[in-house]
């Protein structure tokens, strides 16, 4: 539940709107769908860096965008780019601010959210269920979260036991796997099978709050070390007490 001053969740008709959207930004660009936002934007929200929106945004707007081999890279989408215009661009920014706020509240408040995932059907539209729907179900939005991930590496580089395990519960719905991933998905499936979507949404939820906490506490473990000890003056006593001013000692090069 959003407090007053909080952004409420997107409405279903909100997300169908920033689905169109996003399927309008002109070519050649290659933006997200909703789906794959949504596990961006938690991919985004779970690492030990605050990602600013001028950081997170351009990859949501362009699959392929920082790719160095790509000589026909198209420029930063702007409310003047041919075949967009100014309403499109500032309703396109506001949905995605507001649905990346409600993620972070969530995230940080609630240790709950509800993934963007959509029952699949079959060929003859109808909705498969049980174990079959989760790999169809799940599988955009965890590539828009290894899409994130891939953007912005600083999460993996963590050095905490529980990482390979949690990222390999999140992987375990991408739908090309290799190697070690690959070994890690079929470990999950036969000790912690998913039996239907409501059991898949609850395991990846759990997964994801876990990947966010520890990278919280990461970041606030910097922020301390960082705040640590009180500020020396150029005039006060060196702290490595050699008797001599901080200016005249461990300050003099500062």
């Amino acid at each position: 539940m959003s407090s007053p001053s909080s952004p409420a969740p997107l409405t279903d008709p909100e997300i169908t709107e920033l689905d169109d959207l996003l399927a309008a930004v002109p070519e050649p660009r290659e933006p997200l769908d909703a789906v794959m936002l949504d596990g961006y934007l938690c991919g985004v929200l779970a690492q030990p860096l605050v990602i600013d929106i001028e950081q997170w945004l351009p990859p949501v707007l362009d699959w392929n965008f920082g790719d160095t081999e790509r000589p026909d890279a198209p420029p930063a989408l702007t409310p003047d780019t041919p075949g967009w215009h100014a309403a499109k661009h500032e309703r396109l920014l506001a949905l995605l601010a507001r649905h990346h706020a409600v993620l972070e509240r969530q995230l940080r408040e609630d240790a709950w959210f509800d993934p963007l995932v959509m029952q699949p059907d079959d060929d003859e539209g109808k909705p498969i269920e049980g174990r079959a729907a989760i790999g169809p179900a799940f599988a955009p939005w965890a590539i828009g979260f290894e899409h994130a991930l891939n953007q912005f590496p600083a999460l993996e580089s963590l050095e905490d036991s529980e990482l390979p395990d949690l990222l390999a519960c999140v992987r375990r719905h991408l739908p090309e796997q290799s190697g070690d991933d690959l070994a890690f998905a079929k470990a999950l499936d036969a000790e912690h099978p998913l039996r239907g979507m409501d059991e898949a949404i609850e395991d990846l939820v759990g997964n994801v709050v876990a990947l966010a906490d520890l990278a919280r506490g990461e970041r606030l473990k910097v922020e301390t070390v960082r705040r640590t000890g009180p500020k020396v003056g150029r005039n006060d006593p060196c702290p490595c007490g050699s008797g001599k001013k901080w200016k005249q000692c461990h300050g003099r090069d500062a």
